[in-house]
């Protein structure tokens, strides 16, 4: 029954002072429903495990490359495990002794052509029978294939996704045991040949391999080792195949580390050129799913954004210590009535309990608004994204949340509040007295708002610079207007691909006539920002080059078109580029790029001289560097040979027009099927498309470290405004002593403000020193930018003060326009 008298009494103390309940209700929801939508992020990409049996012994195996001239590319996670040979995971899987079982994957292009029904691009994957037992699933329906599907001839069976099942087949068991036609891009069949599957099993429903891909694998096949990567081939070394294994009981990591390192080390030197430099990497699954960056990346937010939610948390505290003062009187007749001190609390907490639940609830409408748009915003090759939302564990934690919001905001005034001074509050004058003691607590809450402000004001500081540095960088090209796509015929043979350089060049000829085209071109070996390259060695005539420089790259080789220049406006910088005259029958030509030419040719004017790439050929011209792999990385050594001059299975396109890129796709799409009957446009995009997804992690770092920064800085600025407003209603009757004497009102402003002042300066100078260290943690984050850049606190700094000066200007100006009669009047 006091319970329930408790709450009554804490409903109407809310009704009663409106502003005081708004205010908090704001402040909350924008602290609580910031920190839930980022929980929600962190929860499902970082600290959920994955959805497998005894999912802590899955660990994923990989190469390391740890010979000369090693680099990383940028955004790469430092742990990261590359992909592995089909001759080494031979060996690896004859060799090993610490796993219960080994599988590899392998990705690919599956067509399914049903008669009668419009072609469906797959999303497969090849497996190893073992990927079943790794991951200790079976199909709901039928059976999985065996290791005898691992051979050609036999490989013709697959396994269904529950997804692919029921929205292709109407969700039929009838259809285990069925022949489907799936047409292969990767497998080496006829160019007019679709081969028939039988479905052997149906995967359970939720199951999915990656976790929480942006598009599930809709069906697994075997994988069968093609024959040329069955040896080591000295000349071609193929990396393709992703490791994943199940750890024998009473197995380490470390253990497993250990044994395979030994593996690998036996392999190198039985294969000292082929295997140089390449080492084992063990890690546990879930940290190769998520990556030591990402992983680092969340929890960055989240401590960011938990930042916010404690300033929501000391603003809330010192309203309500500003709050008690007004209530003290209140407080002190009950205490003389009785009132025992532990409910005096209880009643305080329970207010502080019911404000932080309507703030949590008020919250959780913003924190579903806010993982919509988080979800849409994440970078690509985000793991799990598509798990990311408001479900029974993140509303848990957010119950959580509002219980310890409402424990650490309230606990102390209410302590404070449960012990009045009676022989004080009493008196007739202490309506609107307050004791020094609660005014120093308002203060030192303040000023806990104002530092914890500038470390996140530095820290969005540091990342809006960080931003800015990157968008400064000229790639090297226009990427406006600019439409991608991939041109992937059908091979016949993967050992002697047929080349299809004269159906290309037709093409892009018929492409140039389309209206709104501008320029049409190819490129093979990987477009600019695609982040692929095709390294060749290169020999110069009278030269000495050290092959093993850059970890043995050589130079990047791109096939291109005779208008390739032009459609991305690549500048010339002497010579001449690539034409139509160079066909087959033509001289052998290339042009370099001016990374190449310091490199190569030091002092020295290449044109006209003679490199050795895939065959001997005359350097015609230099162009420009462009950023080939992404904007940080500075521009490698490049050249640039006719198309027409190489033999390519396939290429990209790219088209510069006068308007919107997507208008002409159709009519793309008509030229490429007009030359190569059944050729779908893969990845049909946009330039500006490409390059978004290199700075889209550093976009959405910028945006939300600005806004947590803004949230901050609005916050502590109602904090100061508040405490300010507070003590001059509490130092009223002094205010008019003063001017009655003769203060002027300037005088009264300045004593206003330097009371602002201190606080200021102490938030600051705290802040500052606490934001030094923490900054510290961004580094891996930033580009071209310190973490301890003198601009970030400075501007930091200069953003605090301005606020504080405008939040302490209104009280200032009210007290400097105190009436002395008045006031000594009211009191």
């Amino acid at each position: 029954m006091r319970m329930k008298d408790d709450l009554k009494a804490a409903l109407r103390s809310f009704r009663s002072s409106r502003s005081f309940t708004a205010a908090a209700l704001v402040v909350l929801t924008l602290g609580i429903g910031a920190t839930t939508a980022i929980f929600s992020v962190v929860d499902a990409v970082v600290l959920r495990g994955l959805p497998f049996d005894e999912h802590d012994r899955l660990v994923a195996v990989g190469e390391r490359y740890t010979g000369p001239g090693q680099s990383r590319p940028p955004n790469r996670d430092p742990d990261a495990l590359s992909l592995v040979t089909p001759q080494n995971y031979a060996d690896w899987a004859a060799e090993q002794r610490v796993f219960e079982s080994m599988a590899a994957i392998a990705s690919g292009w599956l067509t399914l052509r049903e008669p009668g029904t419009e072609p469906e691009s797959l999303v497969p994957q090849r497996v190893t029978a073992a990927f079943f037992d790794v991951l200790r699933v079976r199909p709901a329906i039928g059976r999985a294939f065996t290791s005898g599907n691992e051979a050609a001839g036999r490989d013709r069976v697959a396994v269904l996704s529950d997804g692919l099942w029921r929205r292709r087949f109407g969700g039929d068991p009838q259809i285990v045991g069925r022949m489907i036609p799936l047409e292969d891009l990767e497998g080496g069949k006829a160019a007019t040949e679709i081969a028939g599957y039988e479905v052997v099993g149906i995967m359970p429903p939720g199951f999915a391999y990656p976790v929480g891909a942006a598009r599930p694998t809709d069906i697994w096949v075997p994988y069968v080792v093609p024959p040329d990567h069955r040896v080591r081939d000295p000349h071609r070394r193929s990396s393709y195949l992703q490791v994943v294994a199940r750890l024998k009981p009473g197995v380490s990591v470390q253990q497993a580390q250990a044994q395979m390192g030994q593996i690998a080390a036996a392999l190198e030197r039985a294969n000292p050129v082929w295997n140089k430099g390449n080492a084992v990497g063990v890690r546990p699954l879930i940290d190769h799913v998520v990556g030591t960056r990402t992983k680092s990346w969340m929890l960055m937010l989240l401590a960011a954004v938990g930042i916010v939610l404690m300033i929501a948390c000391a603003n809330i505290a010192s309203l309500l210590v500003a709050r008690a003062s007004a209530r003290e009187r209140d407080v002190a007749v009950r205490a003389a009535l009785g009132a025992e001190r532990w409910r005096l609390v209880r009643q305080f907490m329970l207010e502080s309990l019911l404000l932080s639940a309507a703030g949590t609830a008020c919250a959780i409408v913003v924190a579903w608004w806010g993982v919509d748009l988080l979800r849409a915003s994440m970078p690509e090759g985000v793991p799990r994204v598509s798990s990311i939302a408001l479900d029974l564990r993140v509303l848990a934690a957010a119950a959580g949340l509002a219980l310890l919001t409402g424990v650490l905001f309230g606990i102390v005034p209410a302590i404070q509040l449960s012990k009045p001074d009676l022989s004080n509050a009493l008196k007739d004058g202490a309506r609107t007295g307050s004791s020094a003691a609660r005014q120093r607590l308002r203060s030192v809450l303040v000023v806990a708002e104002i530092a914890l402000a500038v470390v996140l004001l530095v820290g969005a500081a540091l990342f809006i610079g960080s931003f800015v540095s990157l968008m400064r960088i000229d790639p090297g090209f226009d990427l406006n207007h600019v439409l991608t796509a991939q041109i992937s015929p059908r091979v016949a043979s993967r050992t002697n691909p047929r080349d299809f350089s004269p159906e290309l060049d037709e093409i892009v000829t018929r492409i140039r006539g389309i209206r709104g085209v501008e320029h049409a071109s190819m490129i093979a070996g990987g477009m600019p920002l695609g982040g692929s390259m095709s390294s060749m060695t290169i020999t110069i005539p009278g030269k000495q080059i050290d092959l093993n420089a850059d970890g043995g790259r050589g130079i990047s080789v791109r096939r291109v078109t005779a208008d390739y220049r032009e459609t991305l406006k690549i500048p010339l910088r002497r010579g001449r580029f690539v034409d139509s005259t160079d066909r087959k029958s033509a001289p052998r030509v290339a042009v370099i790029n001016e990374a190449a030419a310091s490199k190569y040719f030091p002092g020295e004017d290449p044109i006209g001289r003679t490199v050795s790439i895939d065959e001997d050929r005359t350097v015609v011209g230099i162009v420009g560097d462009v950023r080939q792999t992404a904007l940080e990385t500075a521009p490698i050594p490049e050249a640039y040979i006719p198309l027409a001059q190489s033999n390519v299975p396939g290429a990209e396109l790219l088209i510069r027009t006068t308007g919107n890129p997507y208008d002409s796709v159709s009519e793309v799409k008509a030229a490429v099927f007009g030359v190569l009957p059944d050729v779908p446009l893969r990845n049909v995009t946009t330039m500006e498309r490409v390059a978004e997804r290199w700075i889209a992690q550093r976009r959405l770092n910028m945006m939300l470290l600005g806004l947590f920064g803004l949230l901050g800085l609005v916050i502590a600025t109602v904090g100061i405004y508040g405490l300010m407003a507070f003590l001059v209603a509490q130092r009223t009757r002094e205010i008019g002593v003063r001017i009655a004497l003769g203060a002027s009102r300037t005088r009264v402003i300045a004593l206003v403000l330097a009371k602002a002042s201190v606080l200021v300066t102490c938030g600051l100078v705290l802040g500052g020193i606490a934001a030094w260290y923490v900054s510290a943690a961004s580094k891996a984050f930033l580009f071209r930018l310190e973490p301890t850049d003198p601009r970030a606190f400075a501007v930091a700094a200069a953003s605090i003060a301005l606020a504080a000066f405008v939040a302490s200007i209104i009280p200032a100006r009210r007290a400097a326009s105190v009436d002395p009669i008045v006031a000594l009047r009211a009191e």
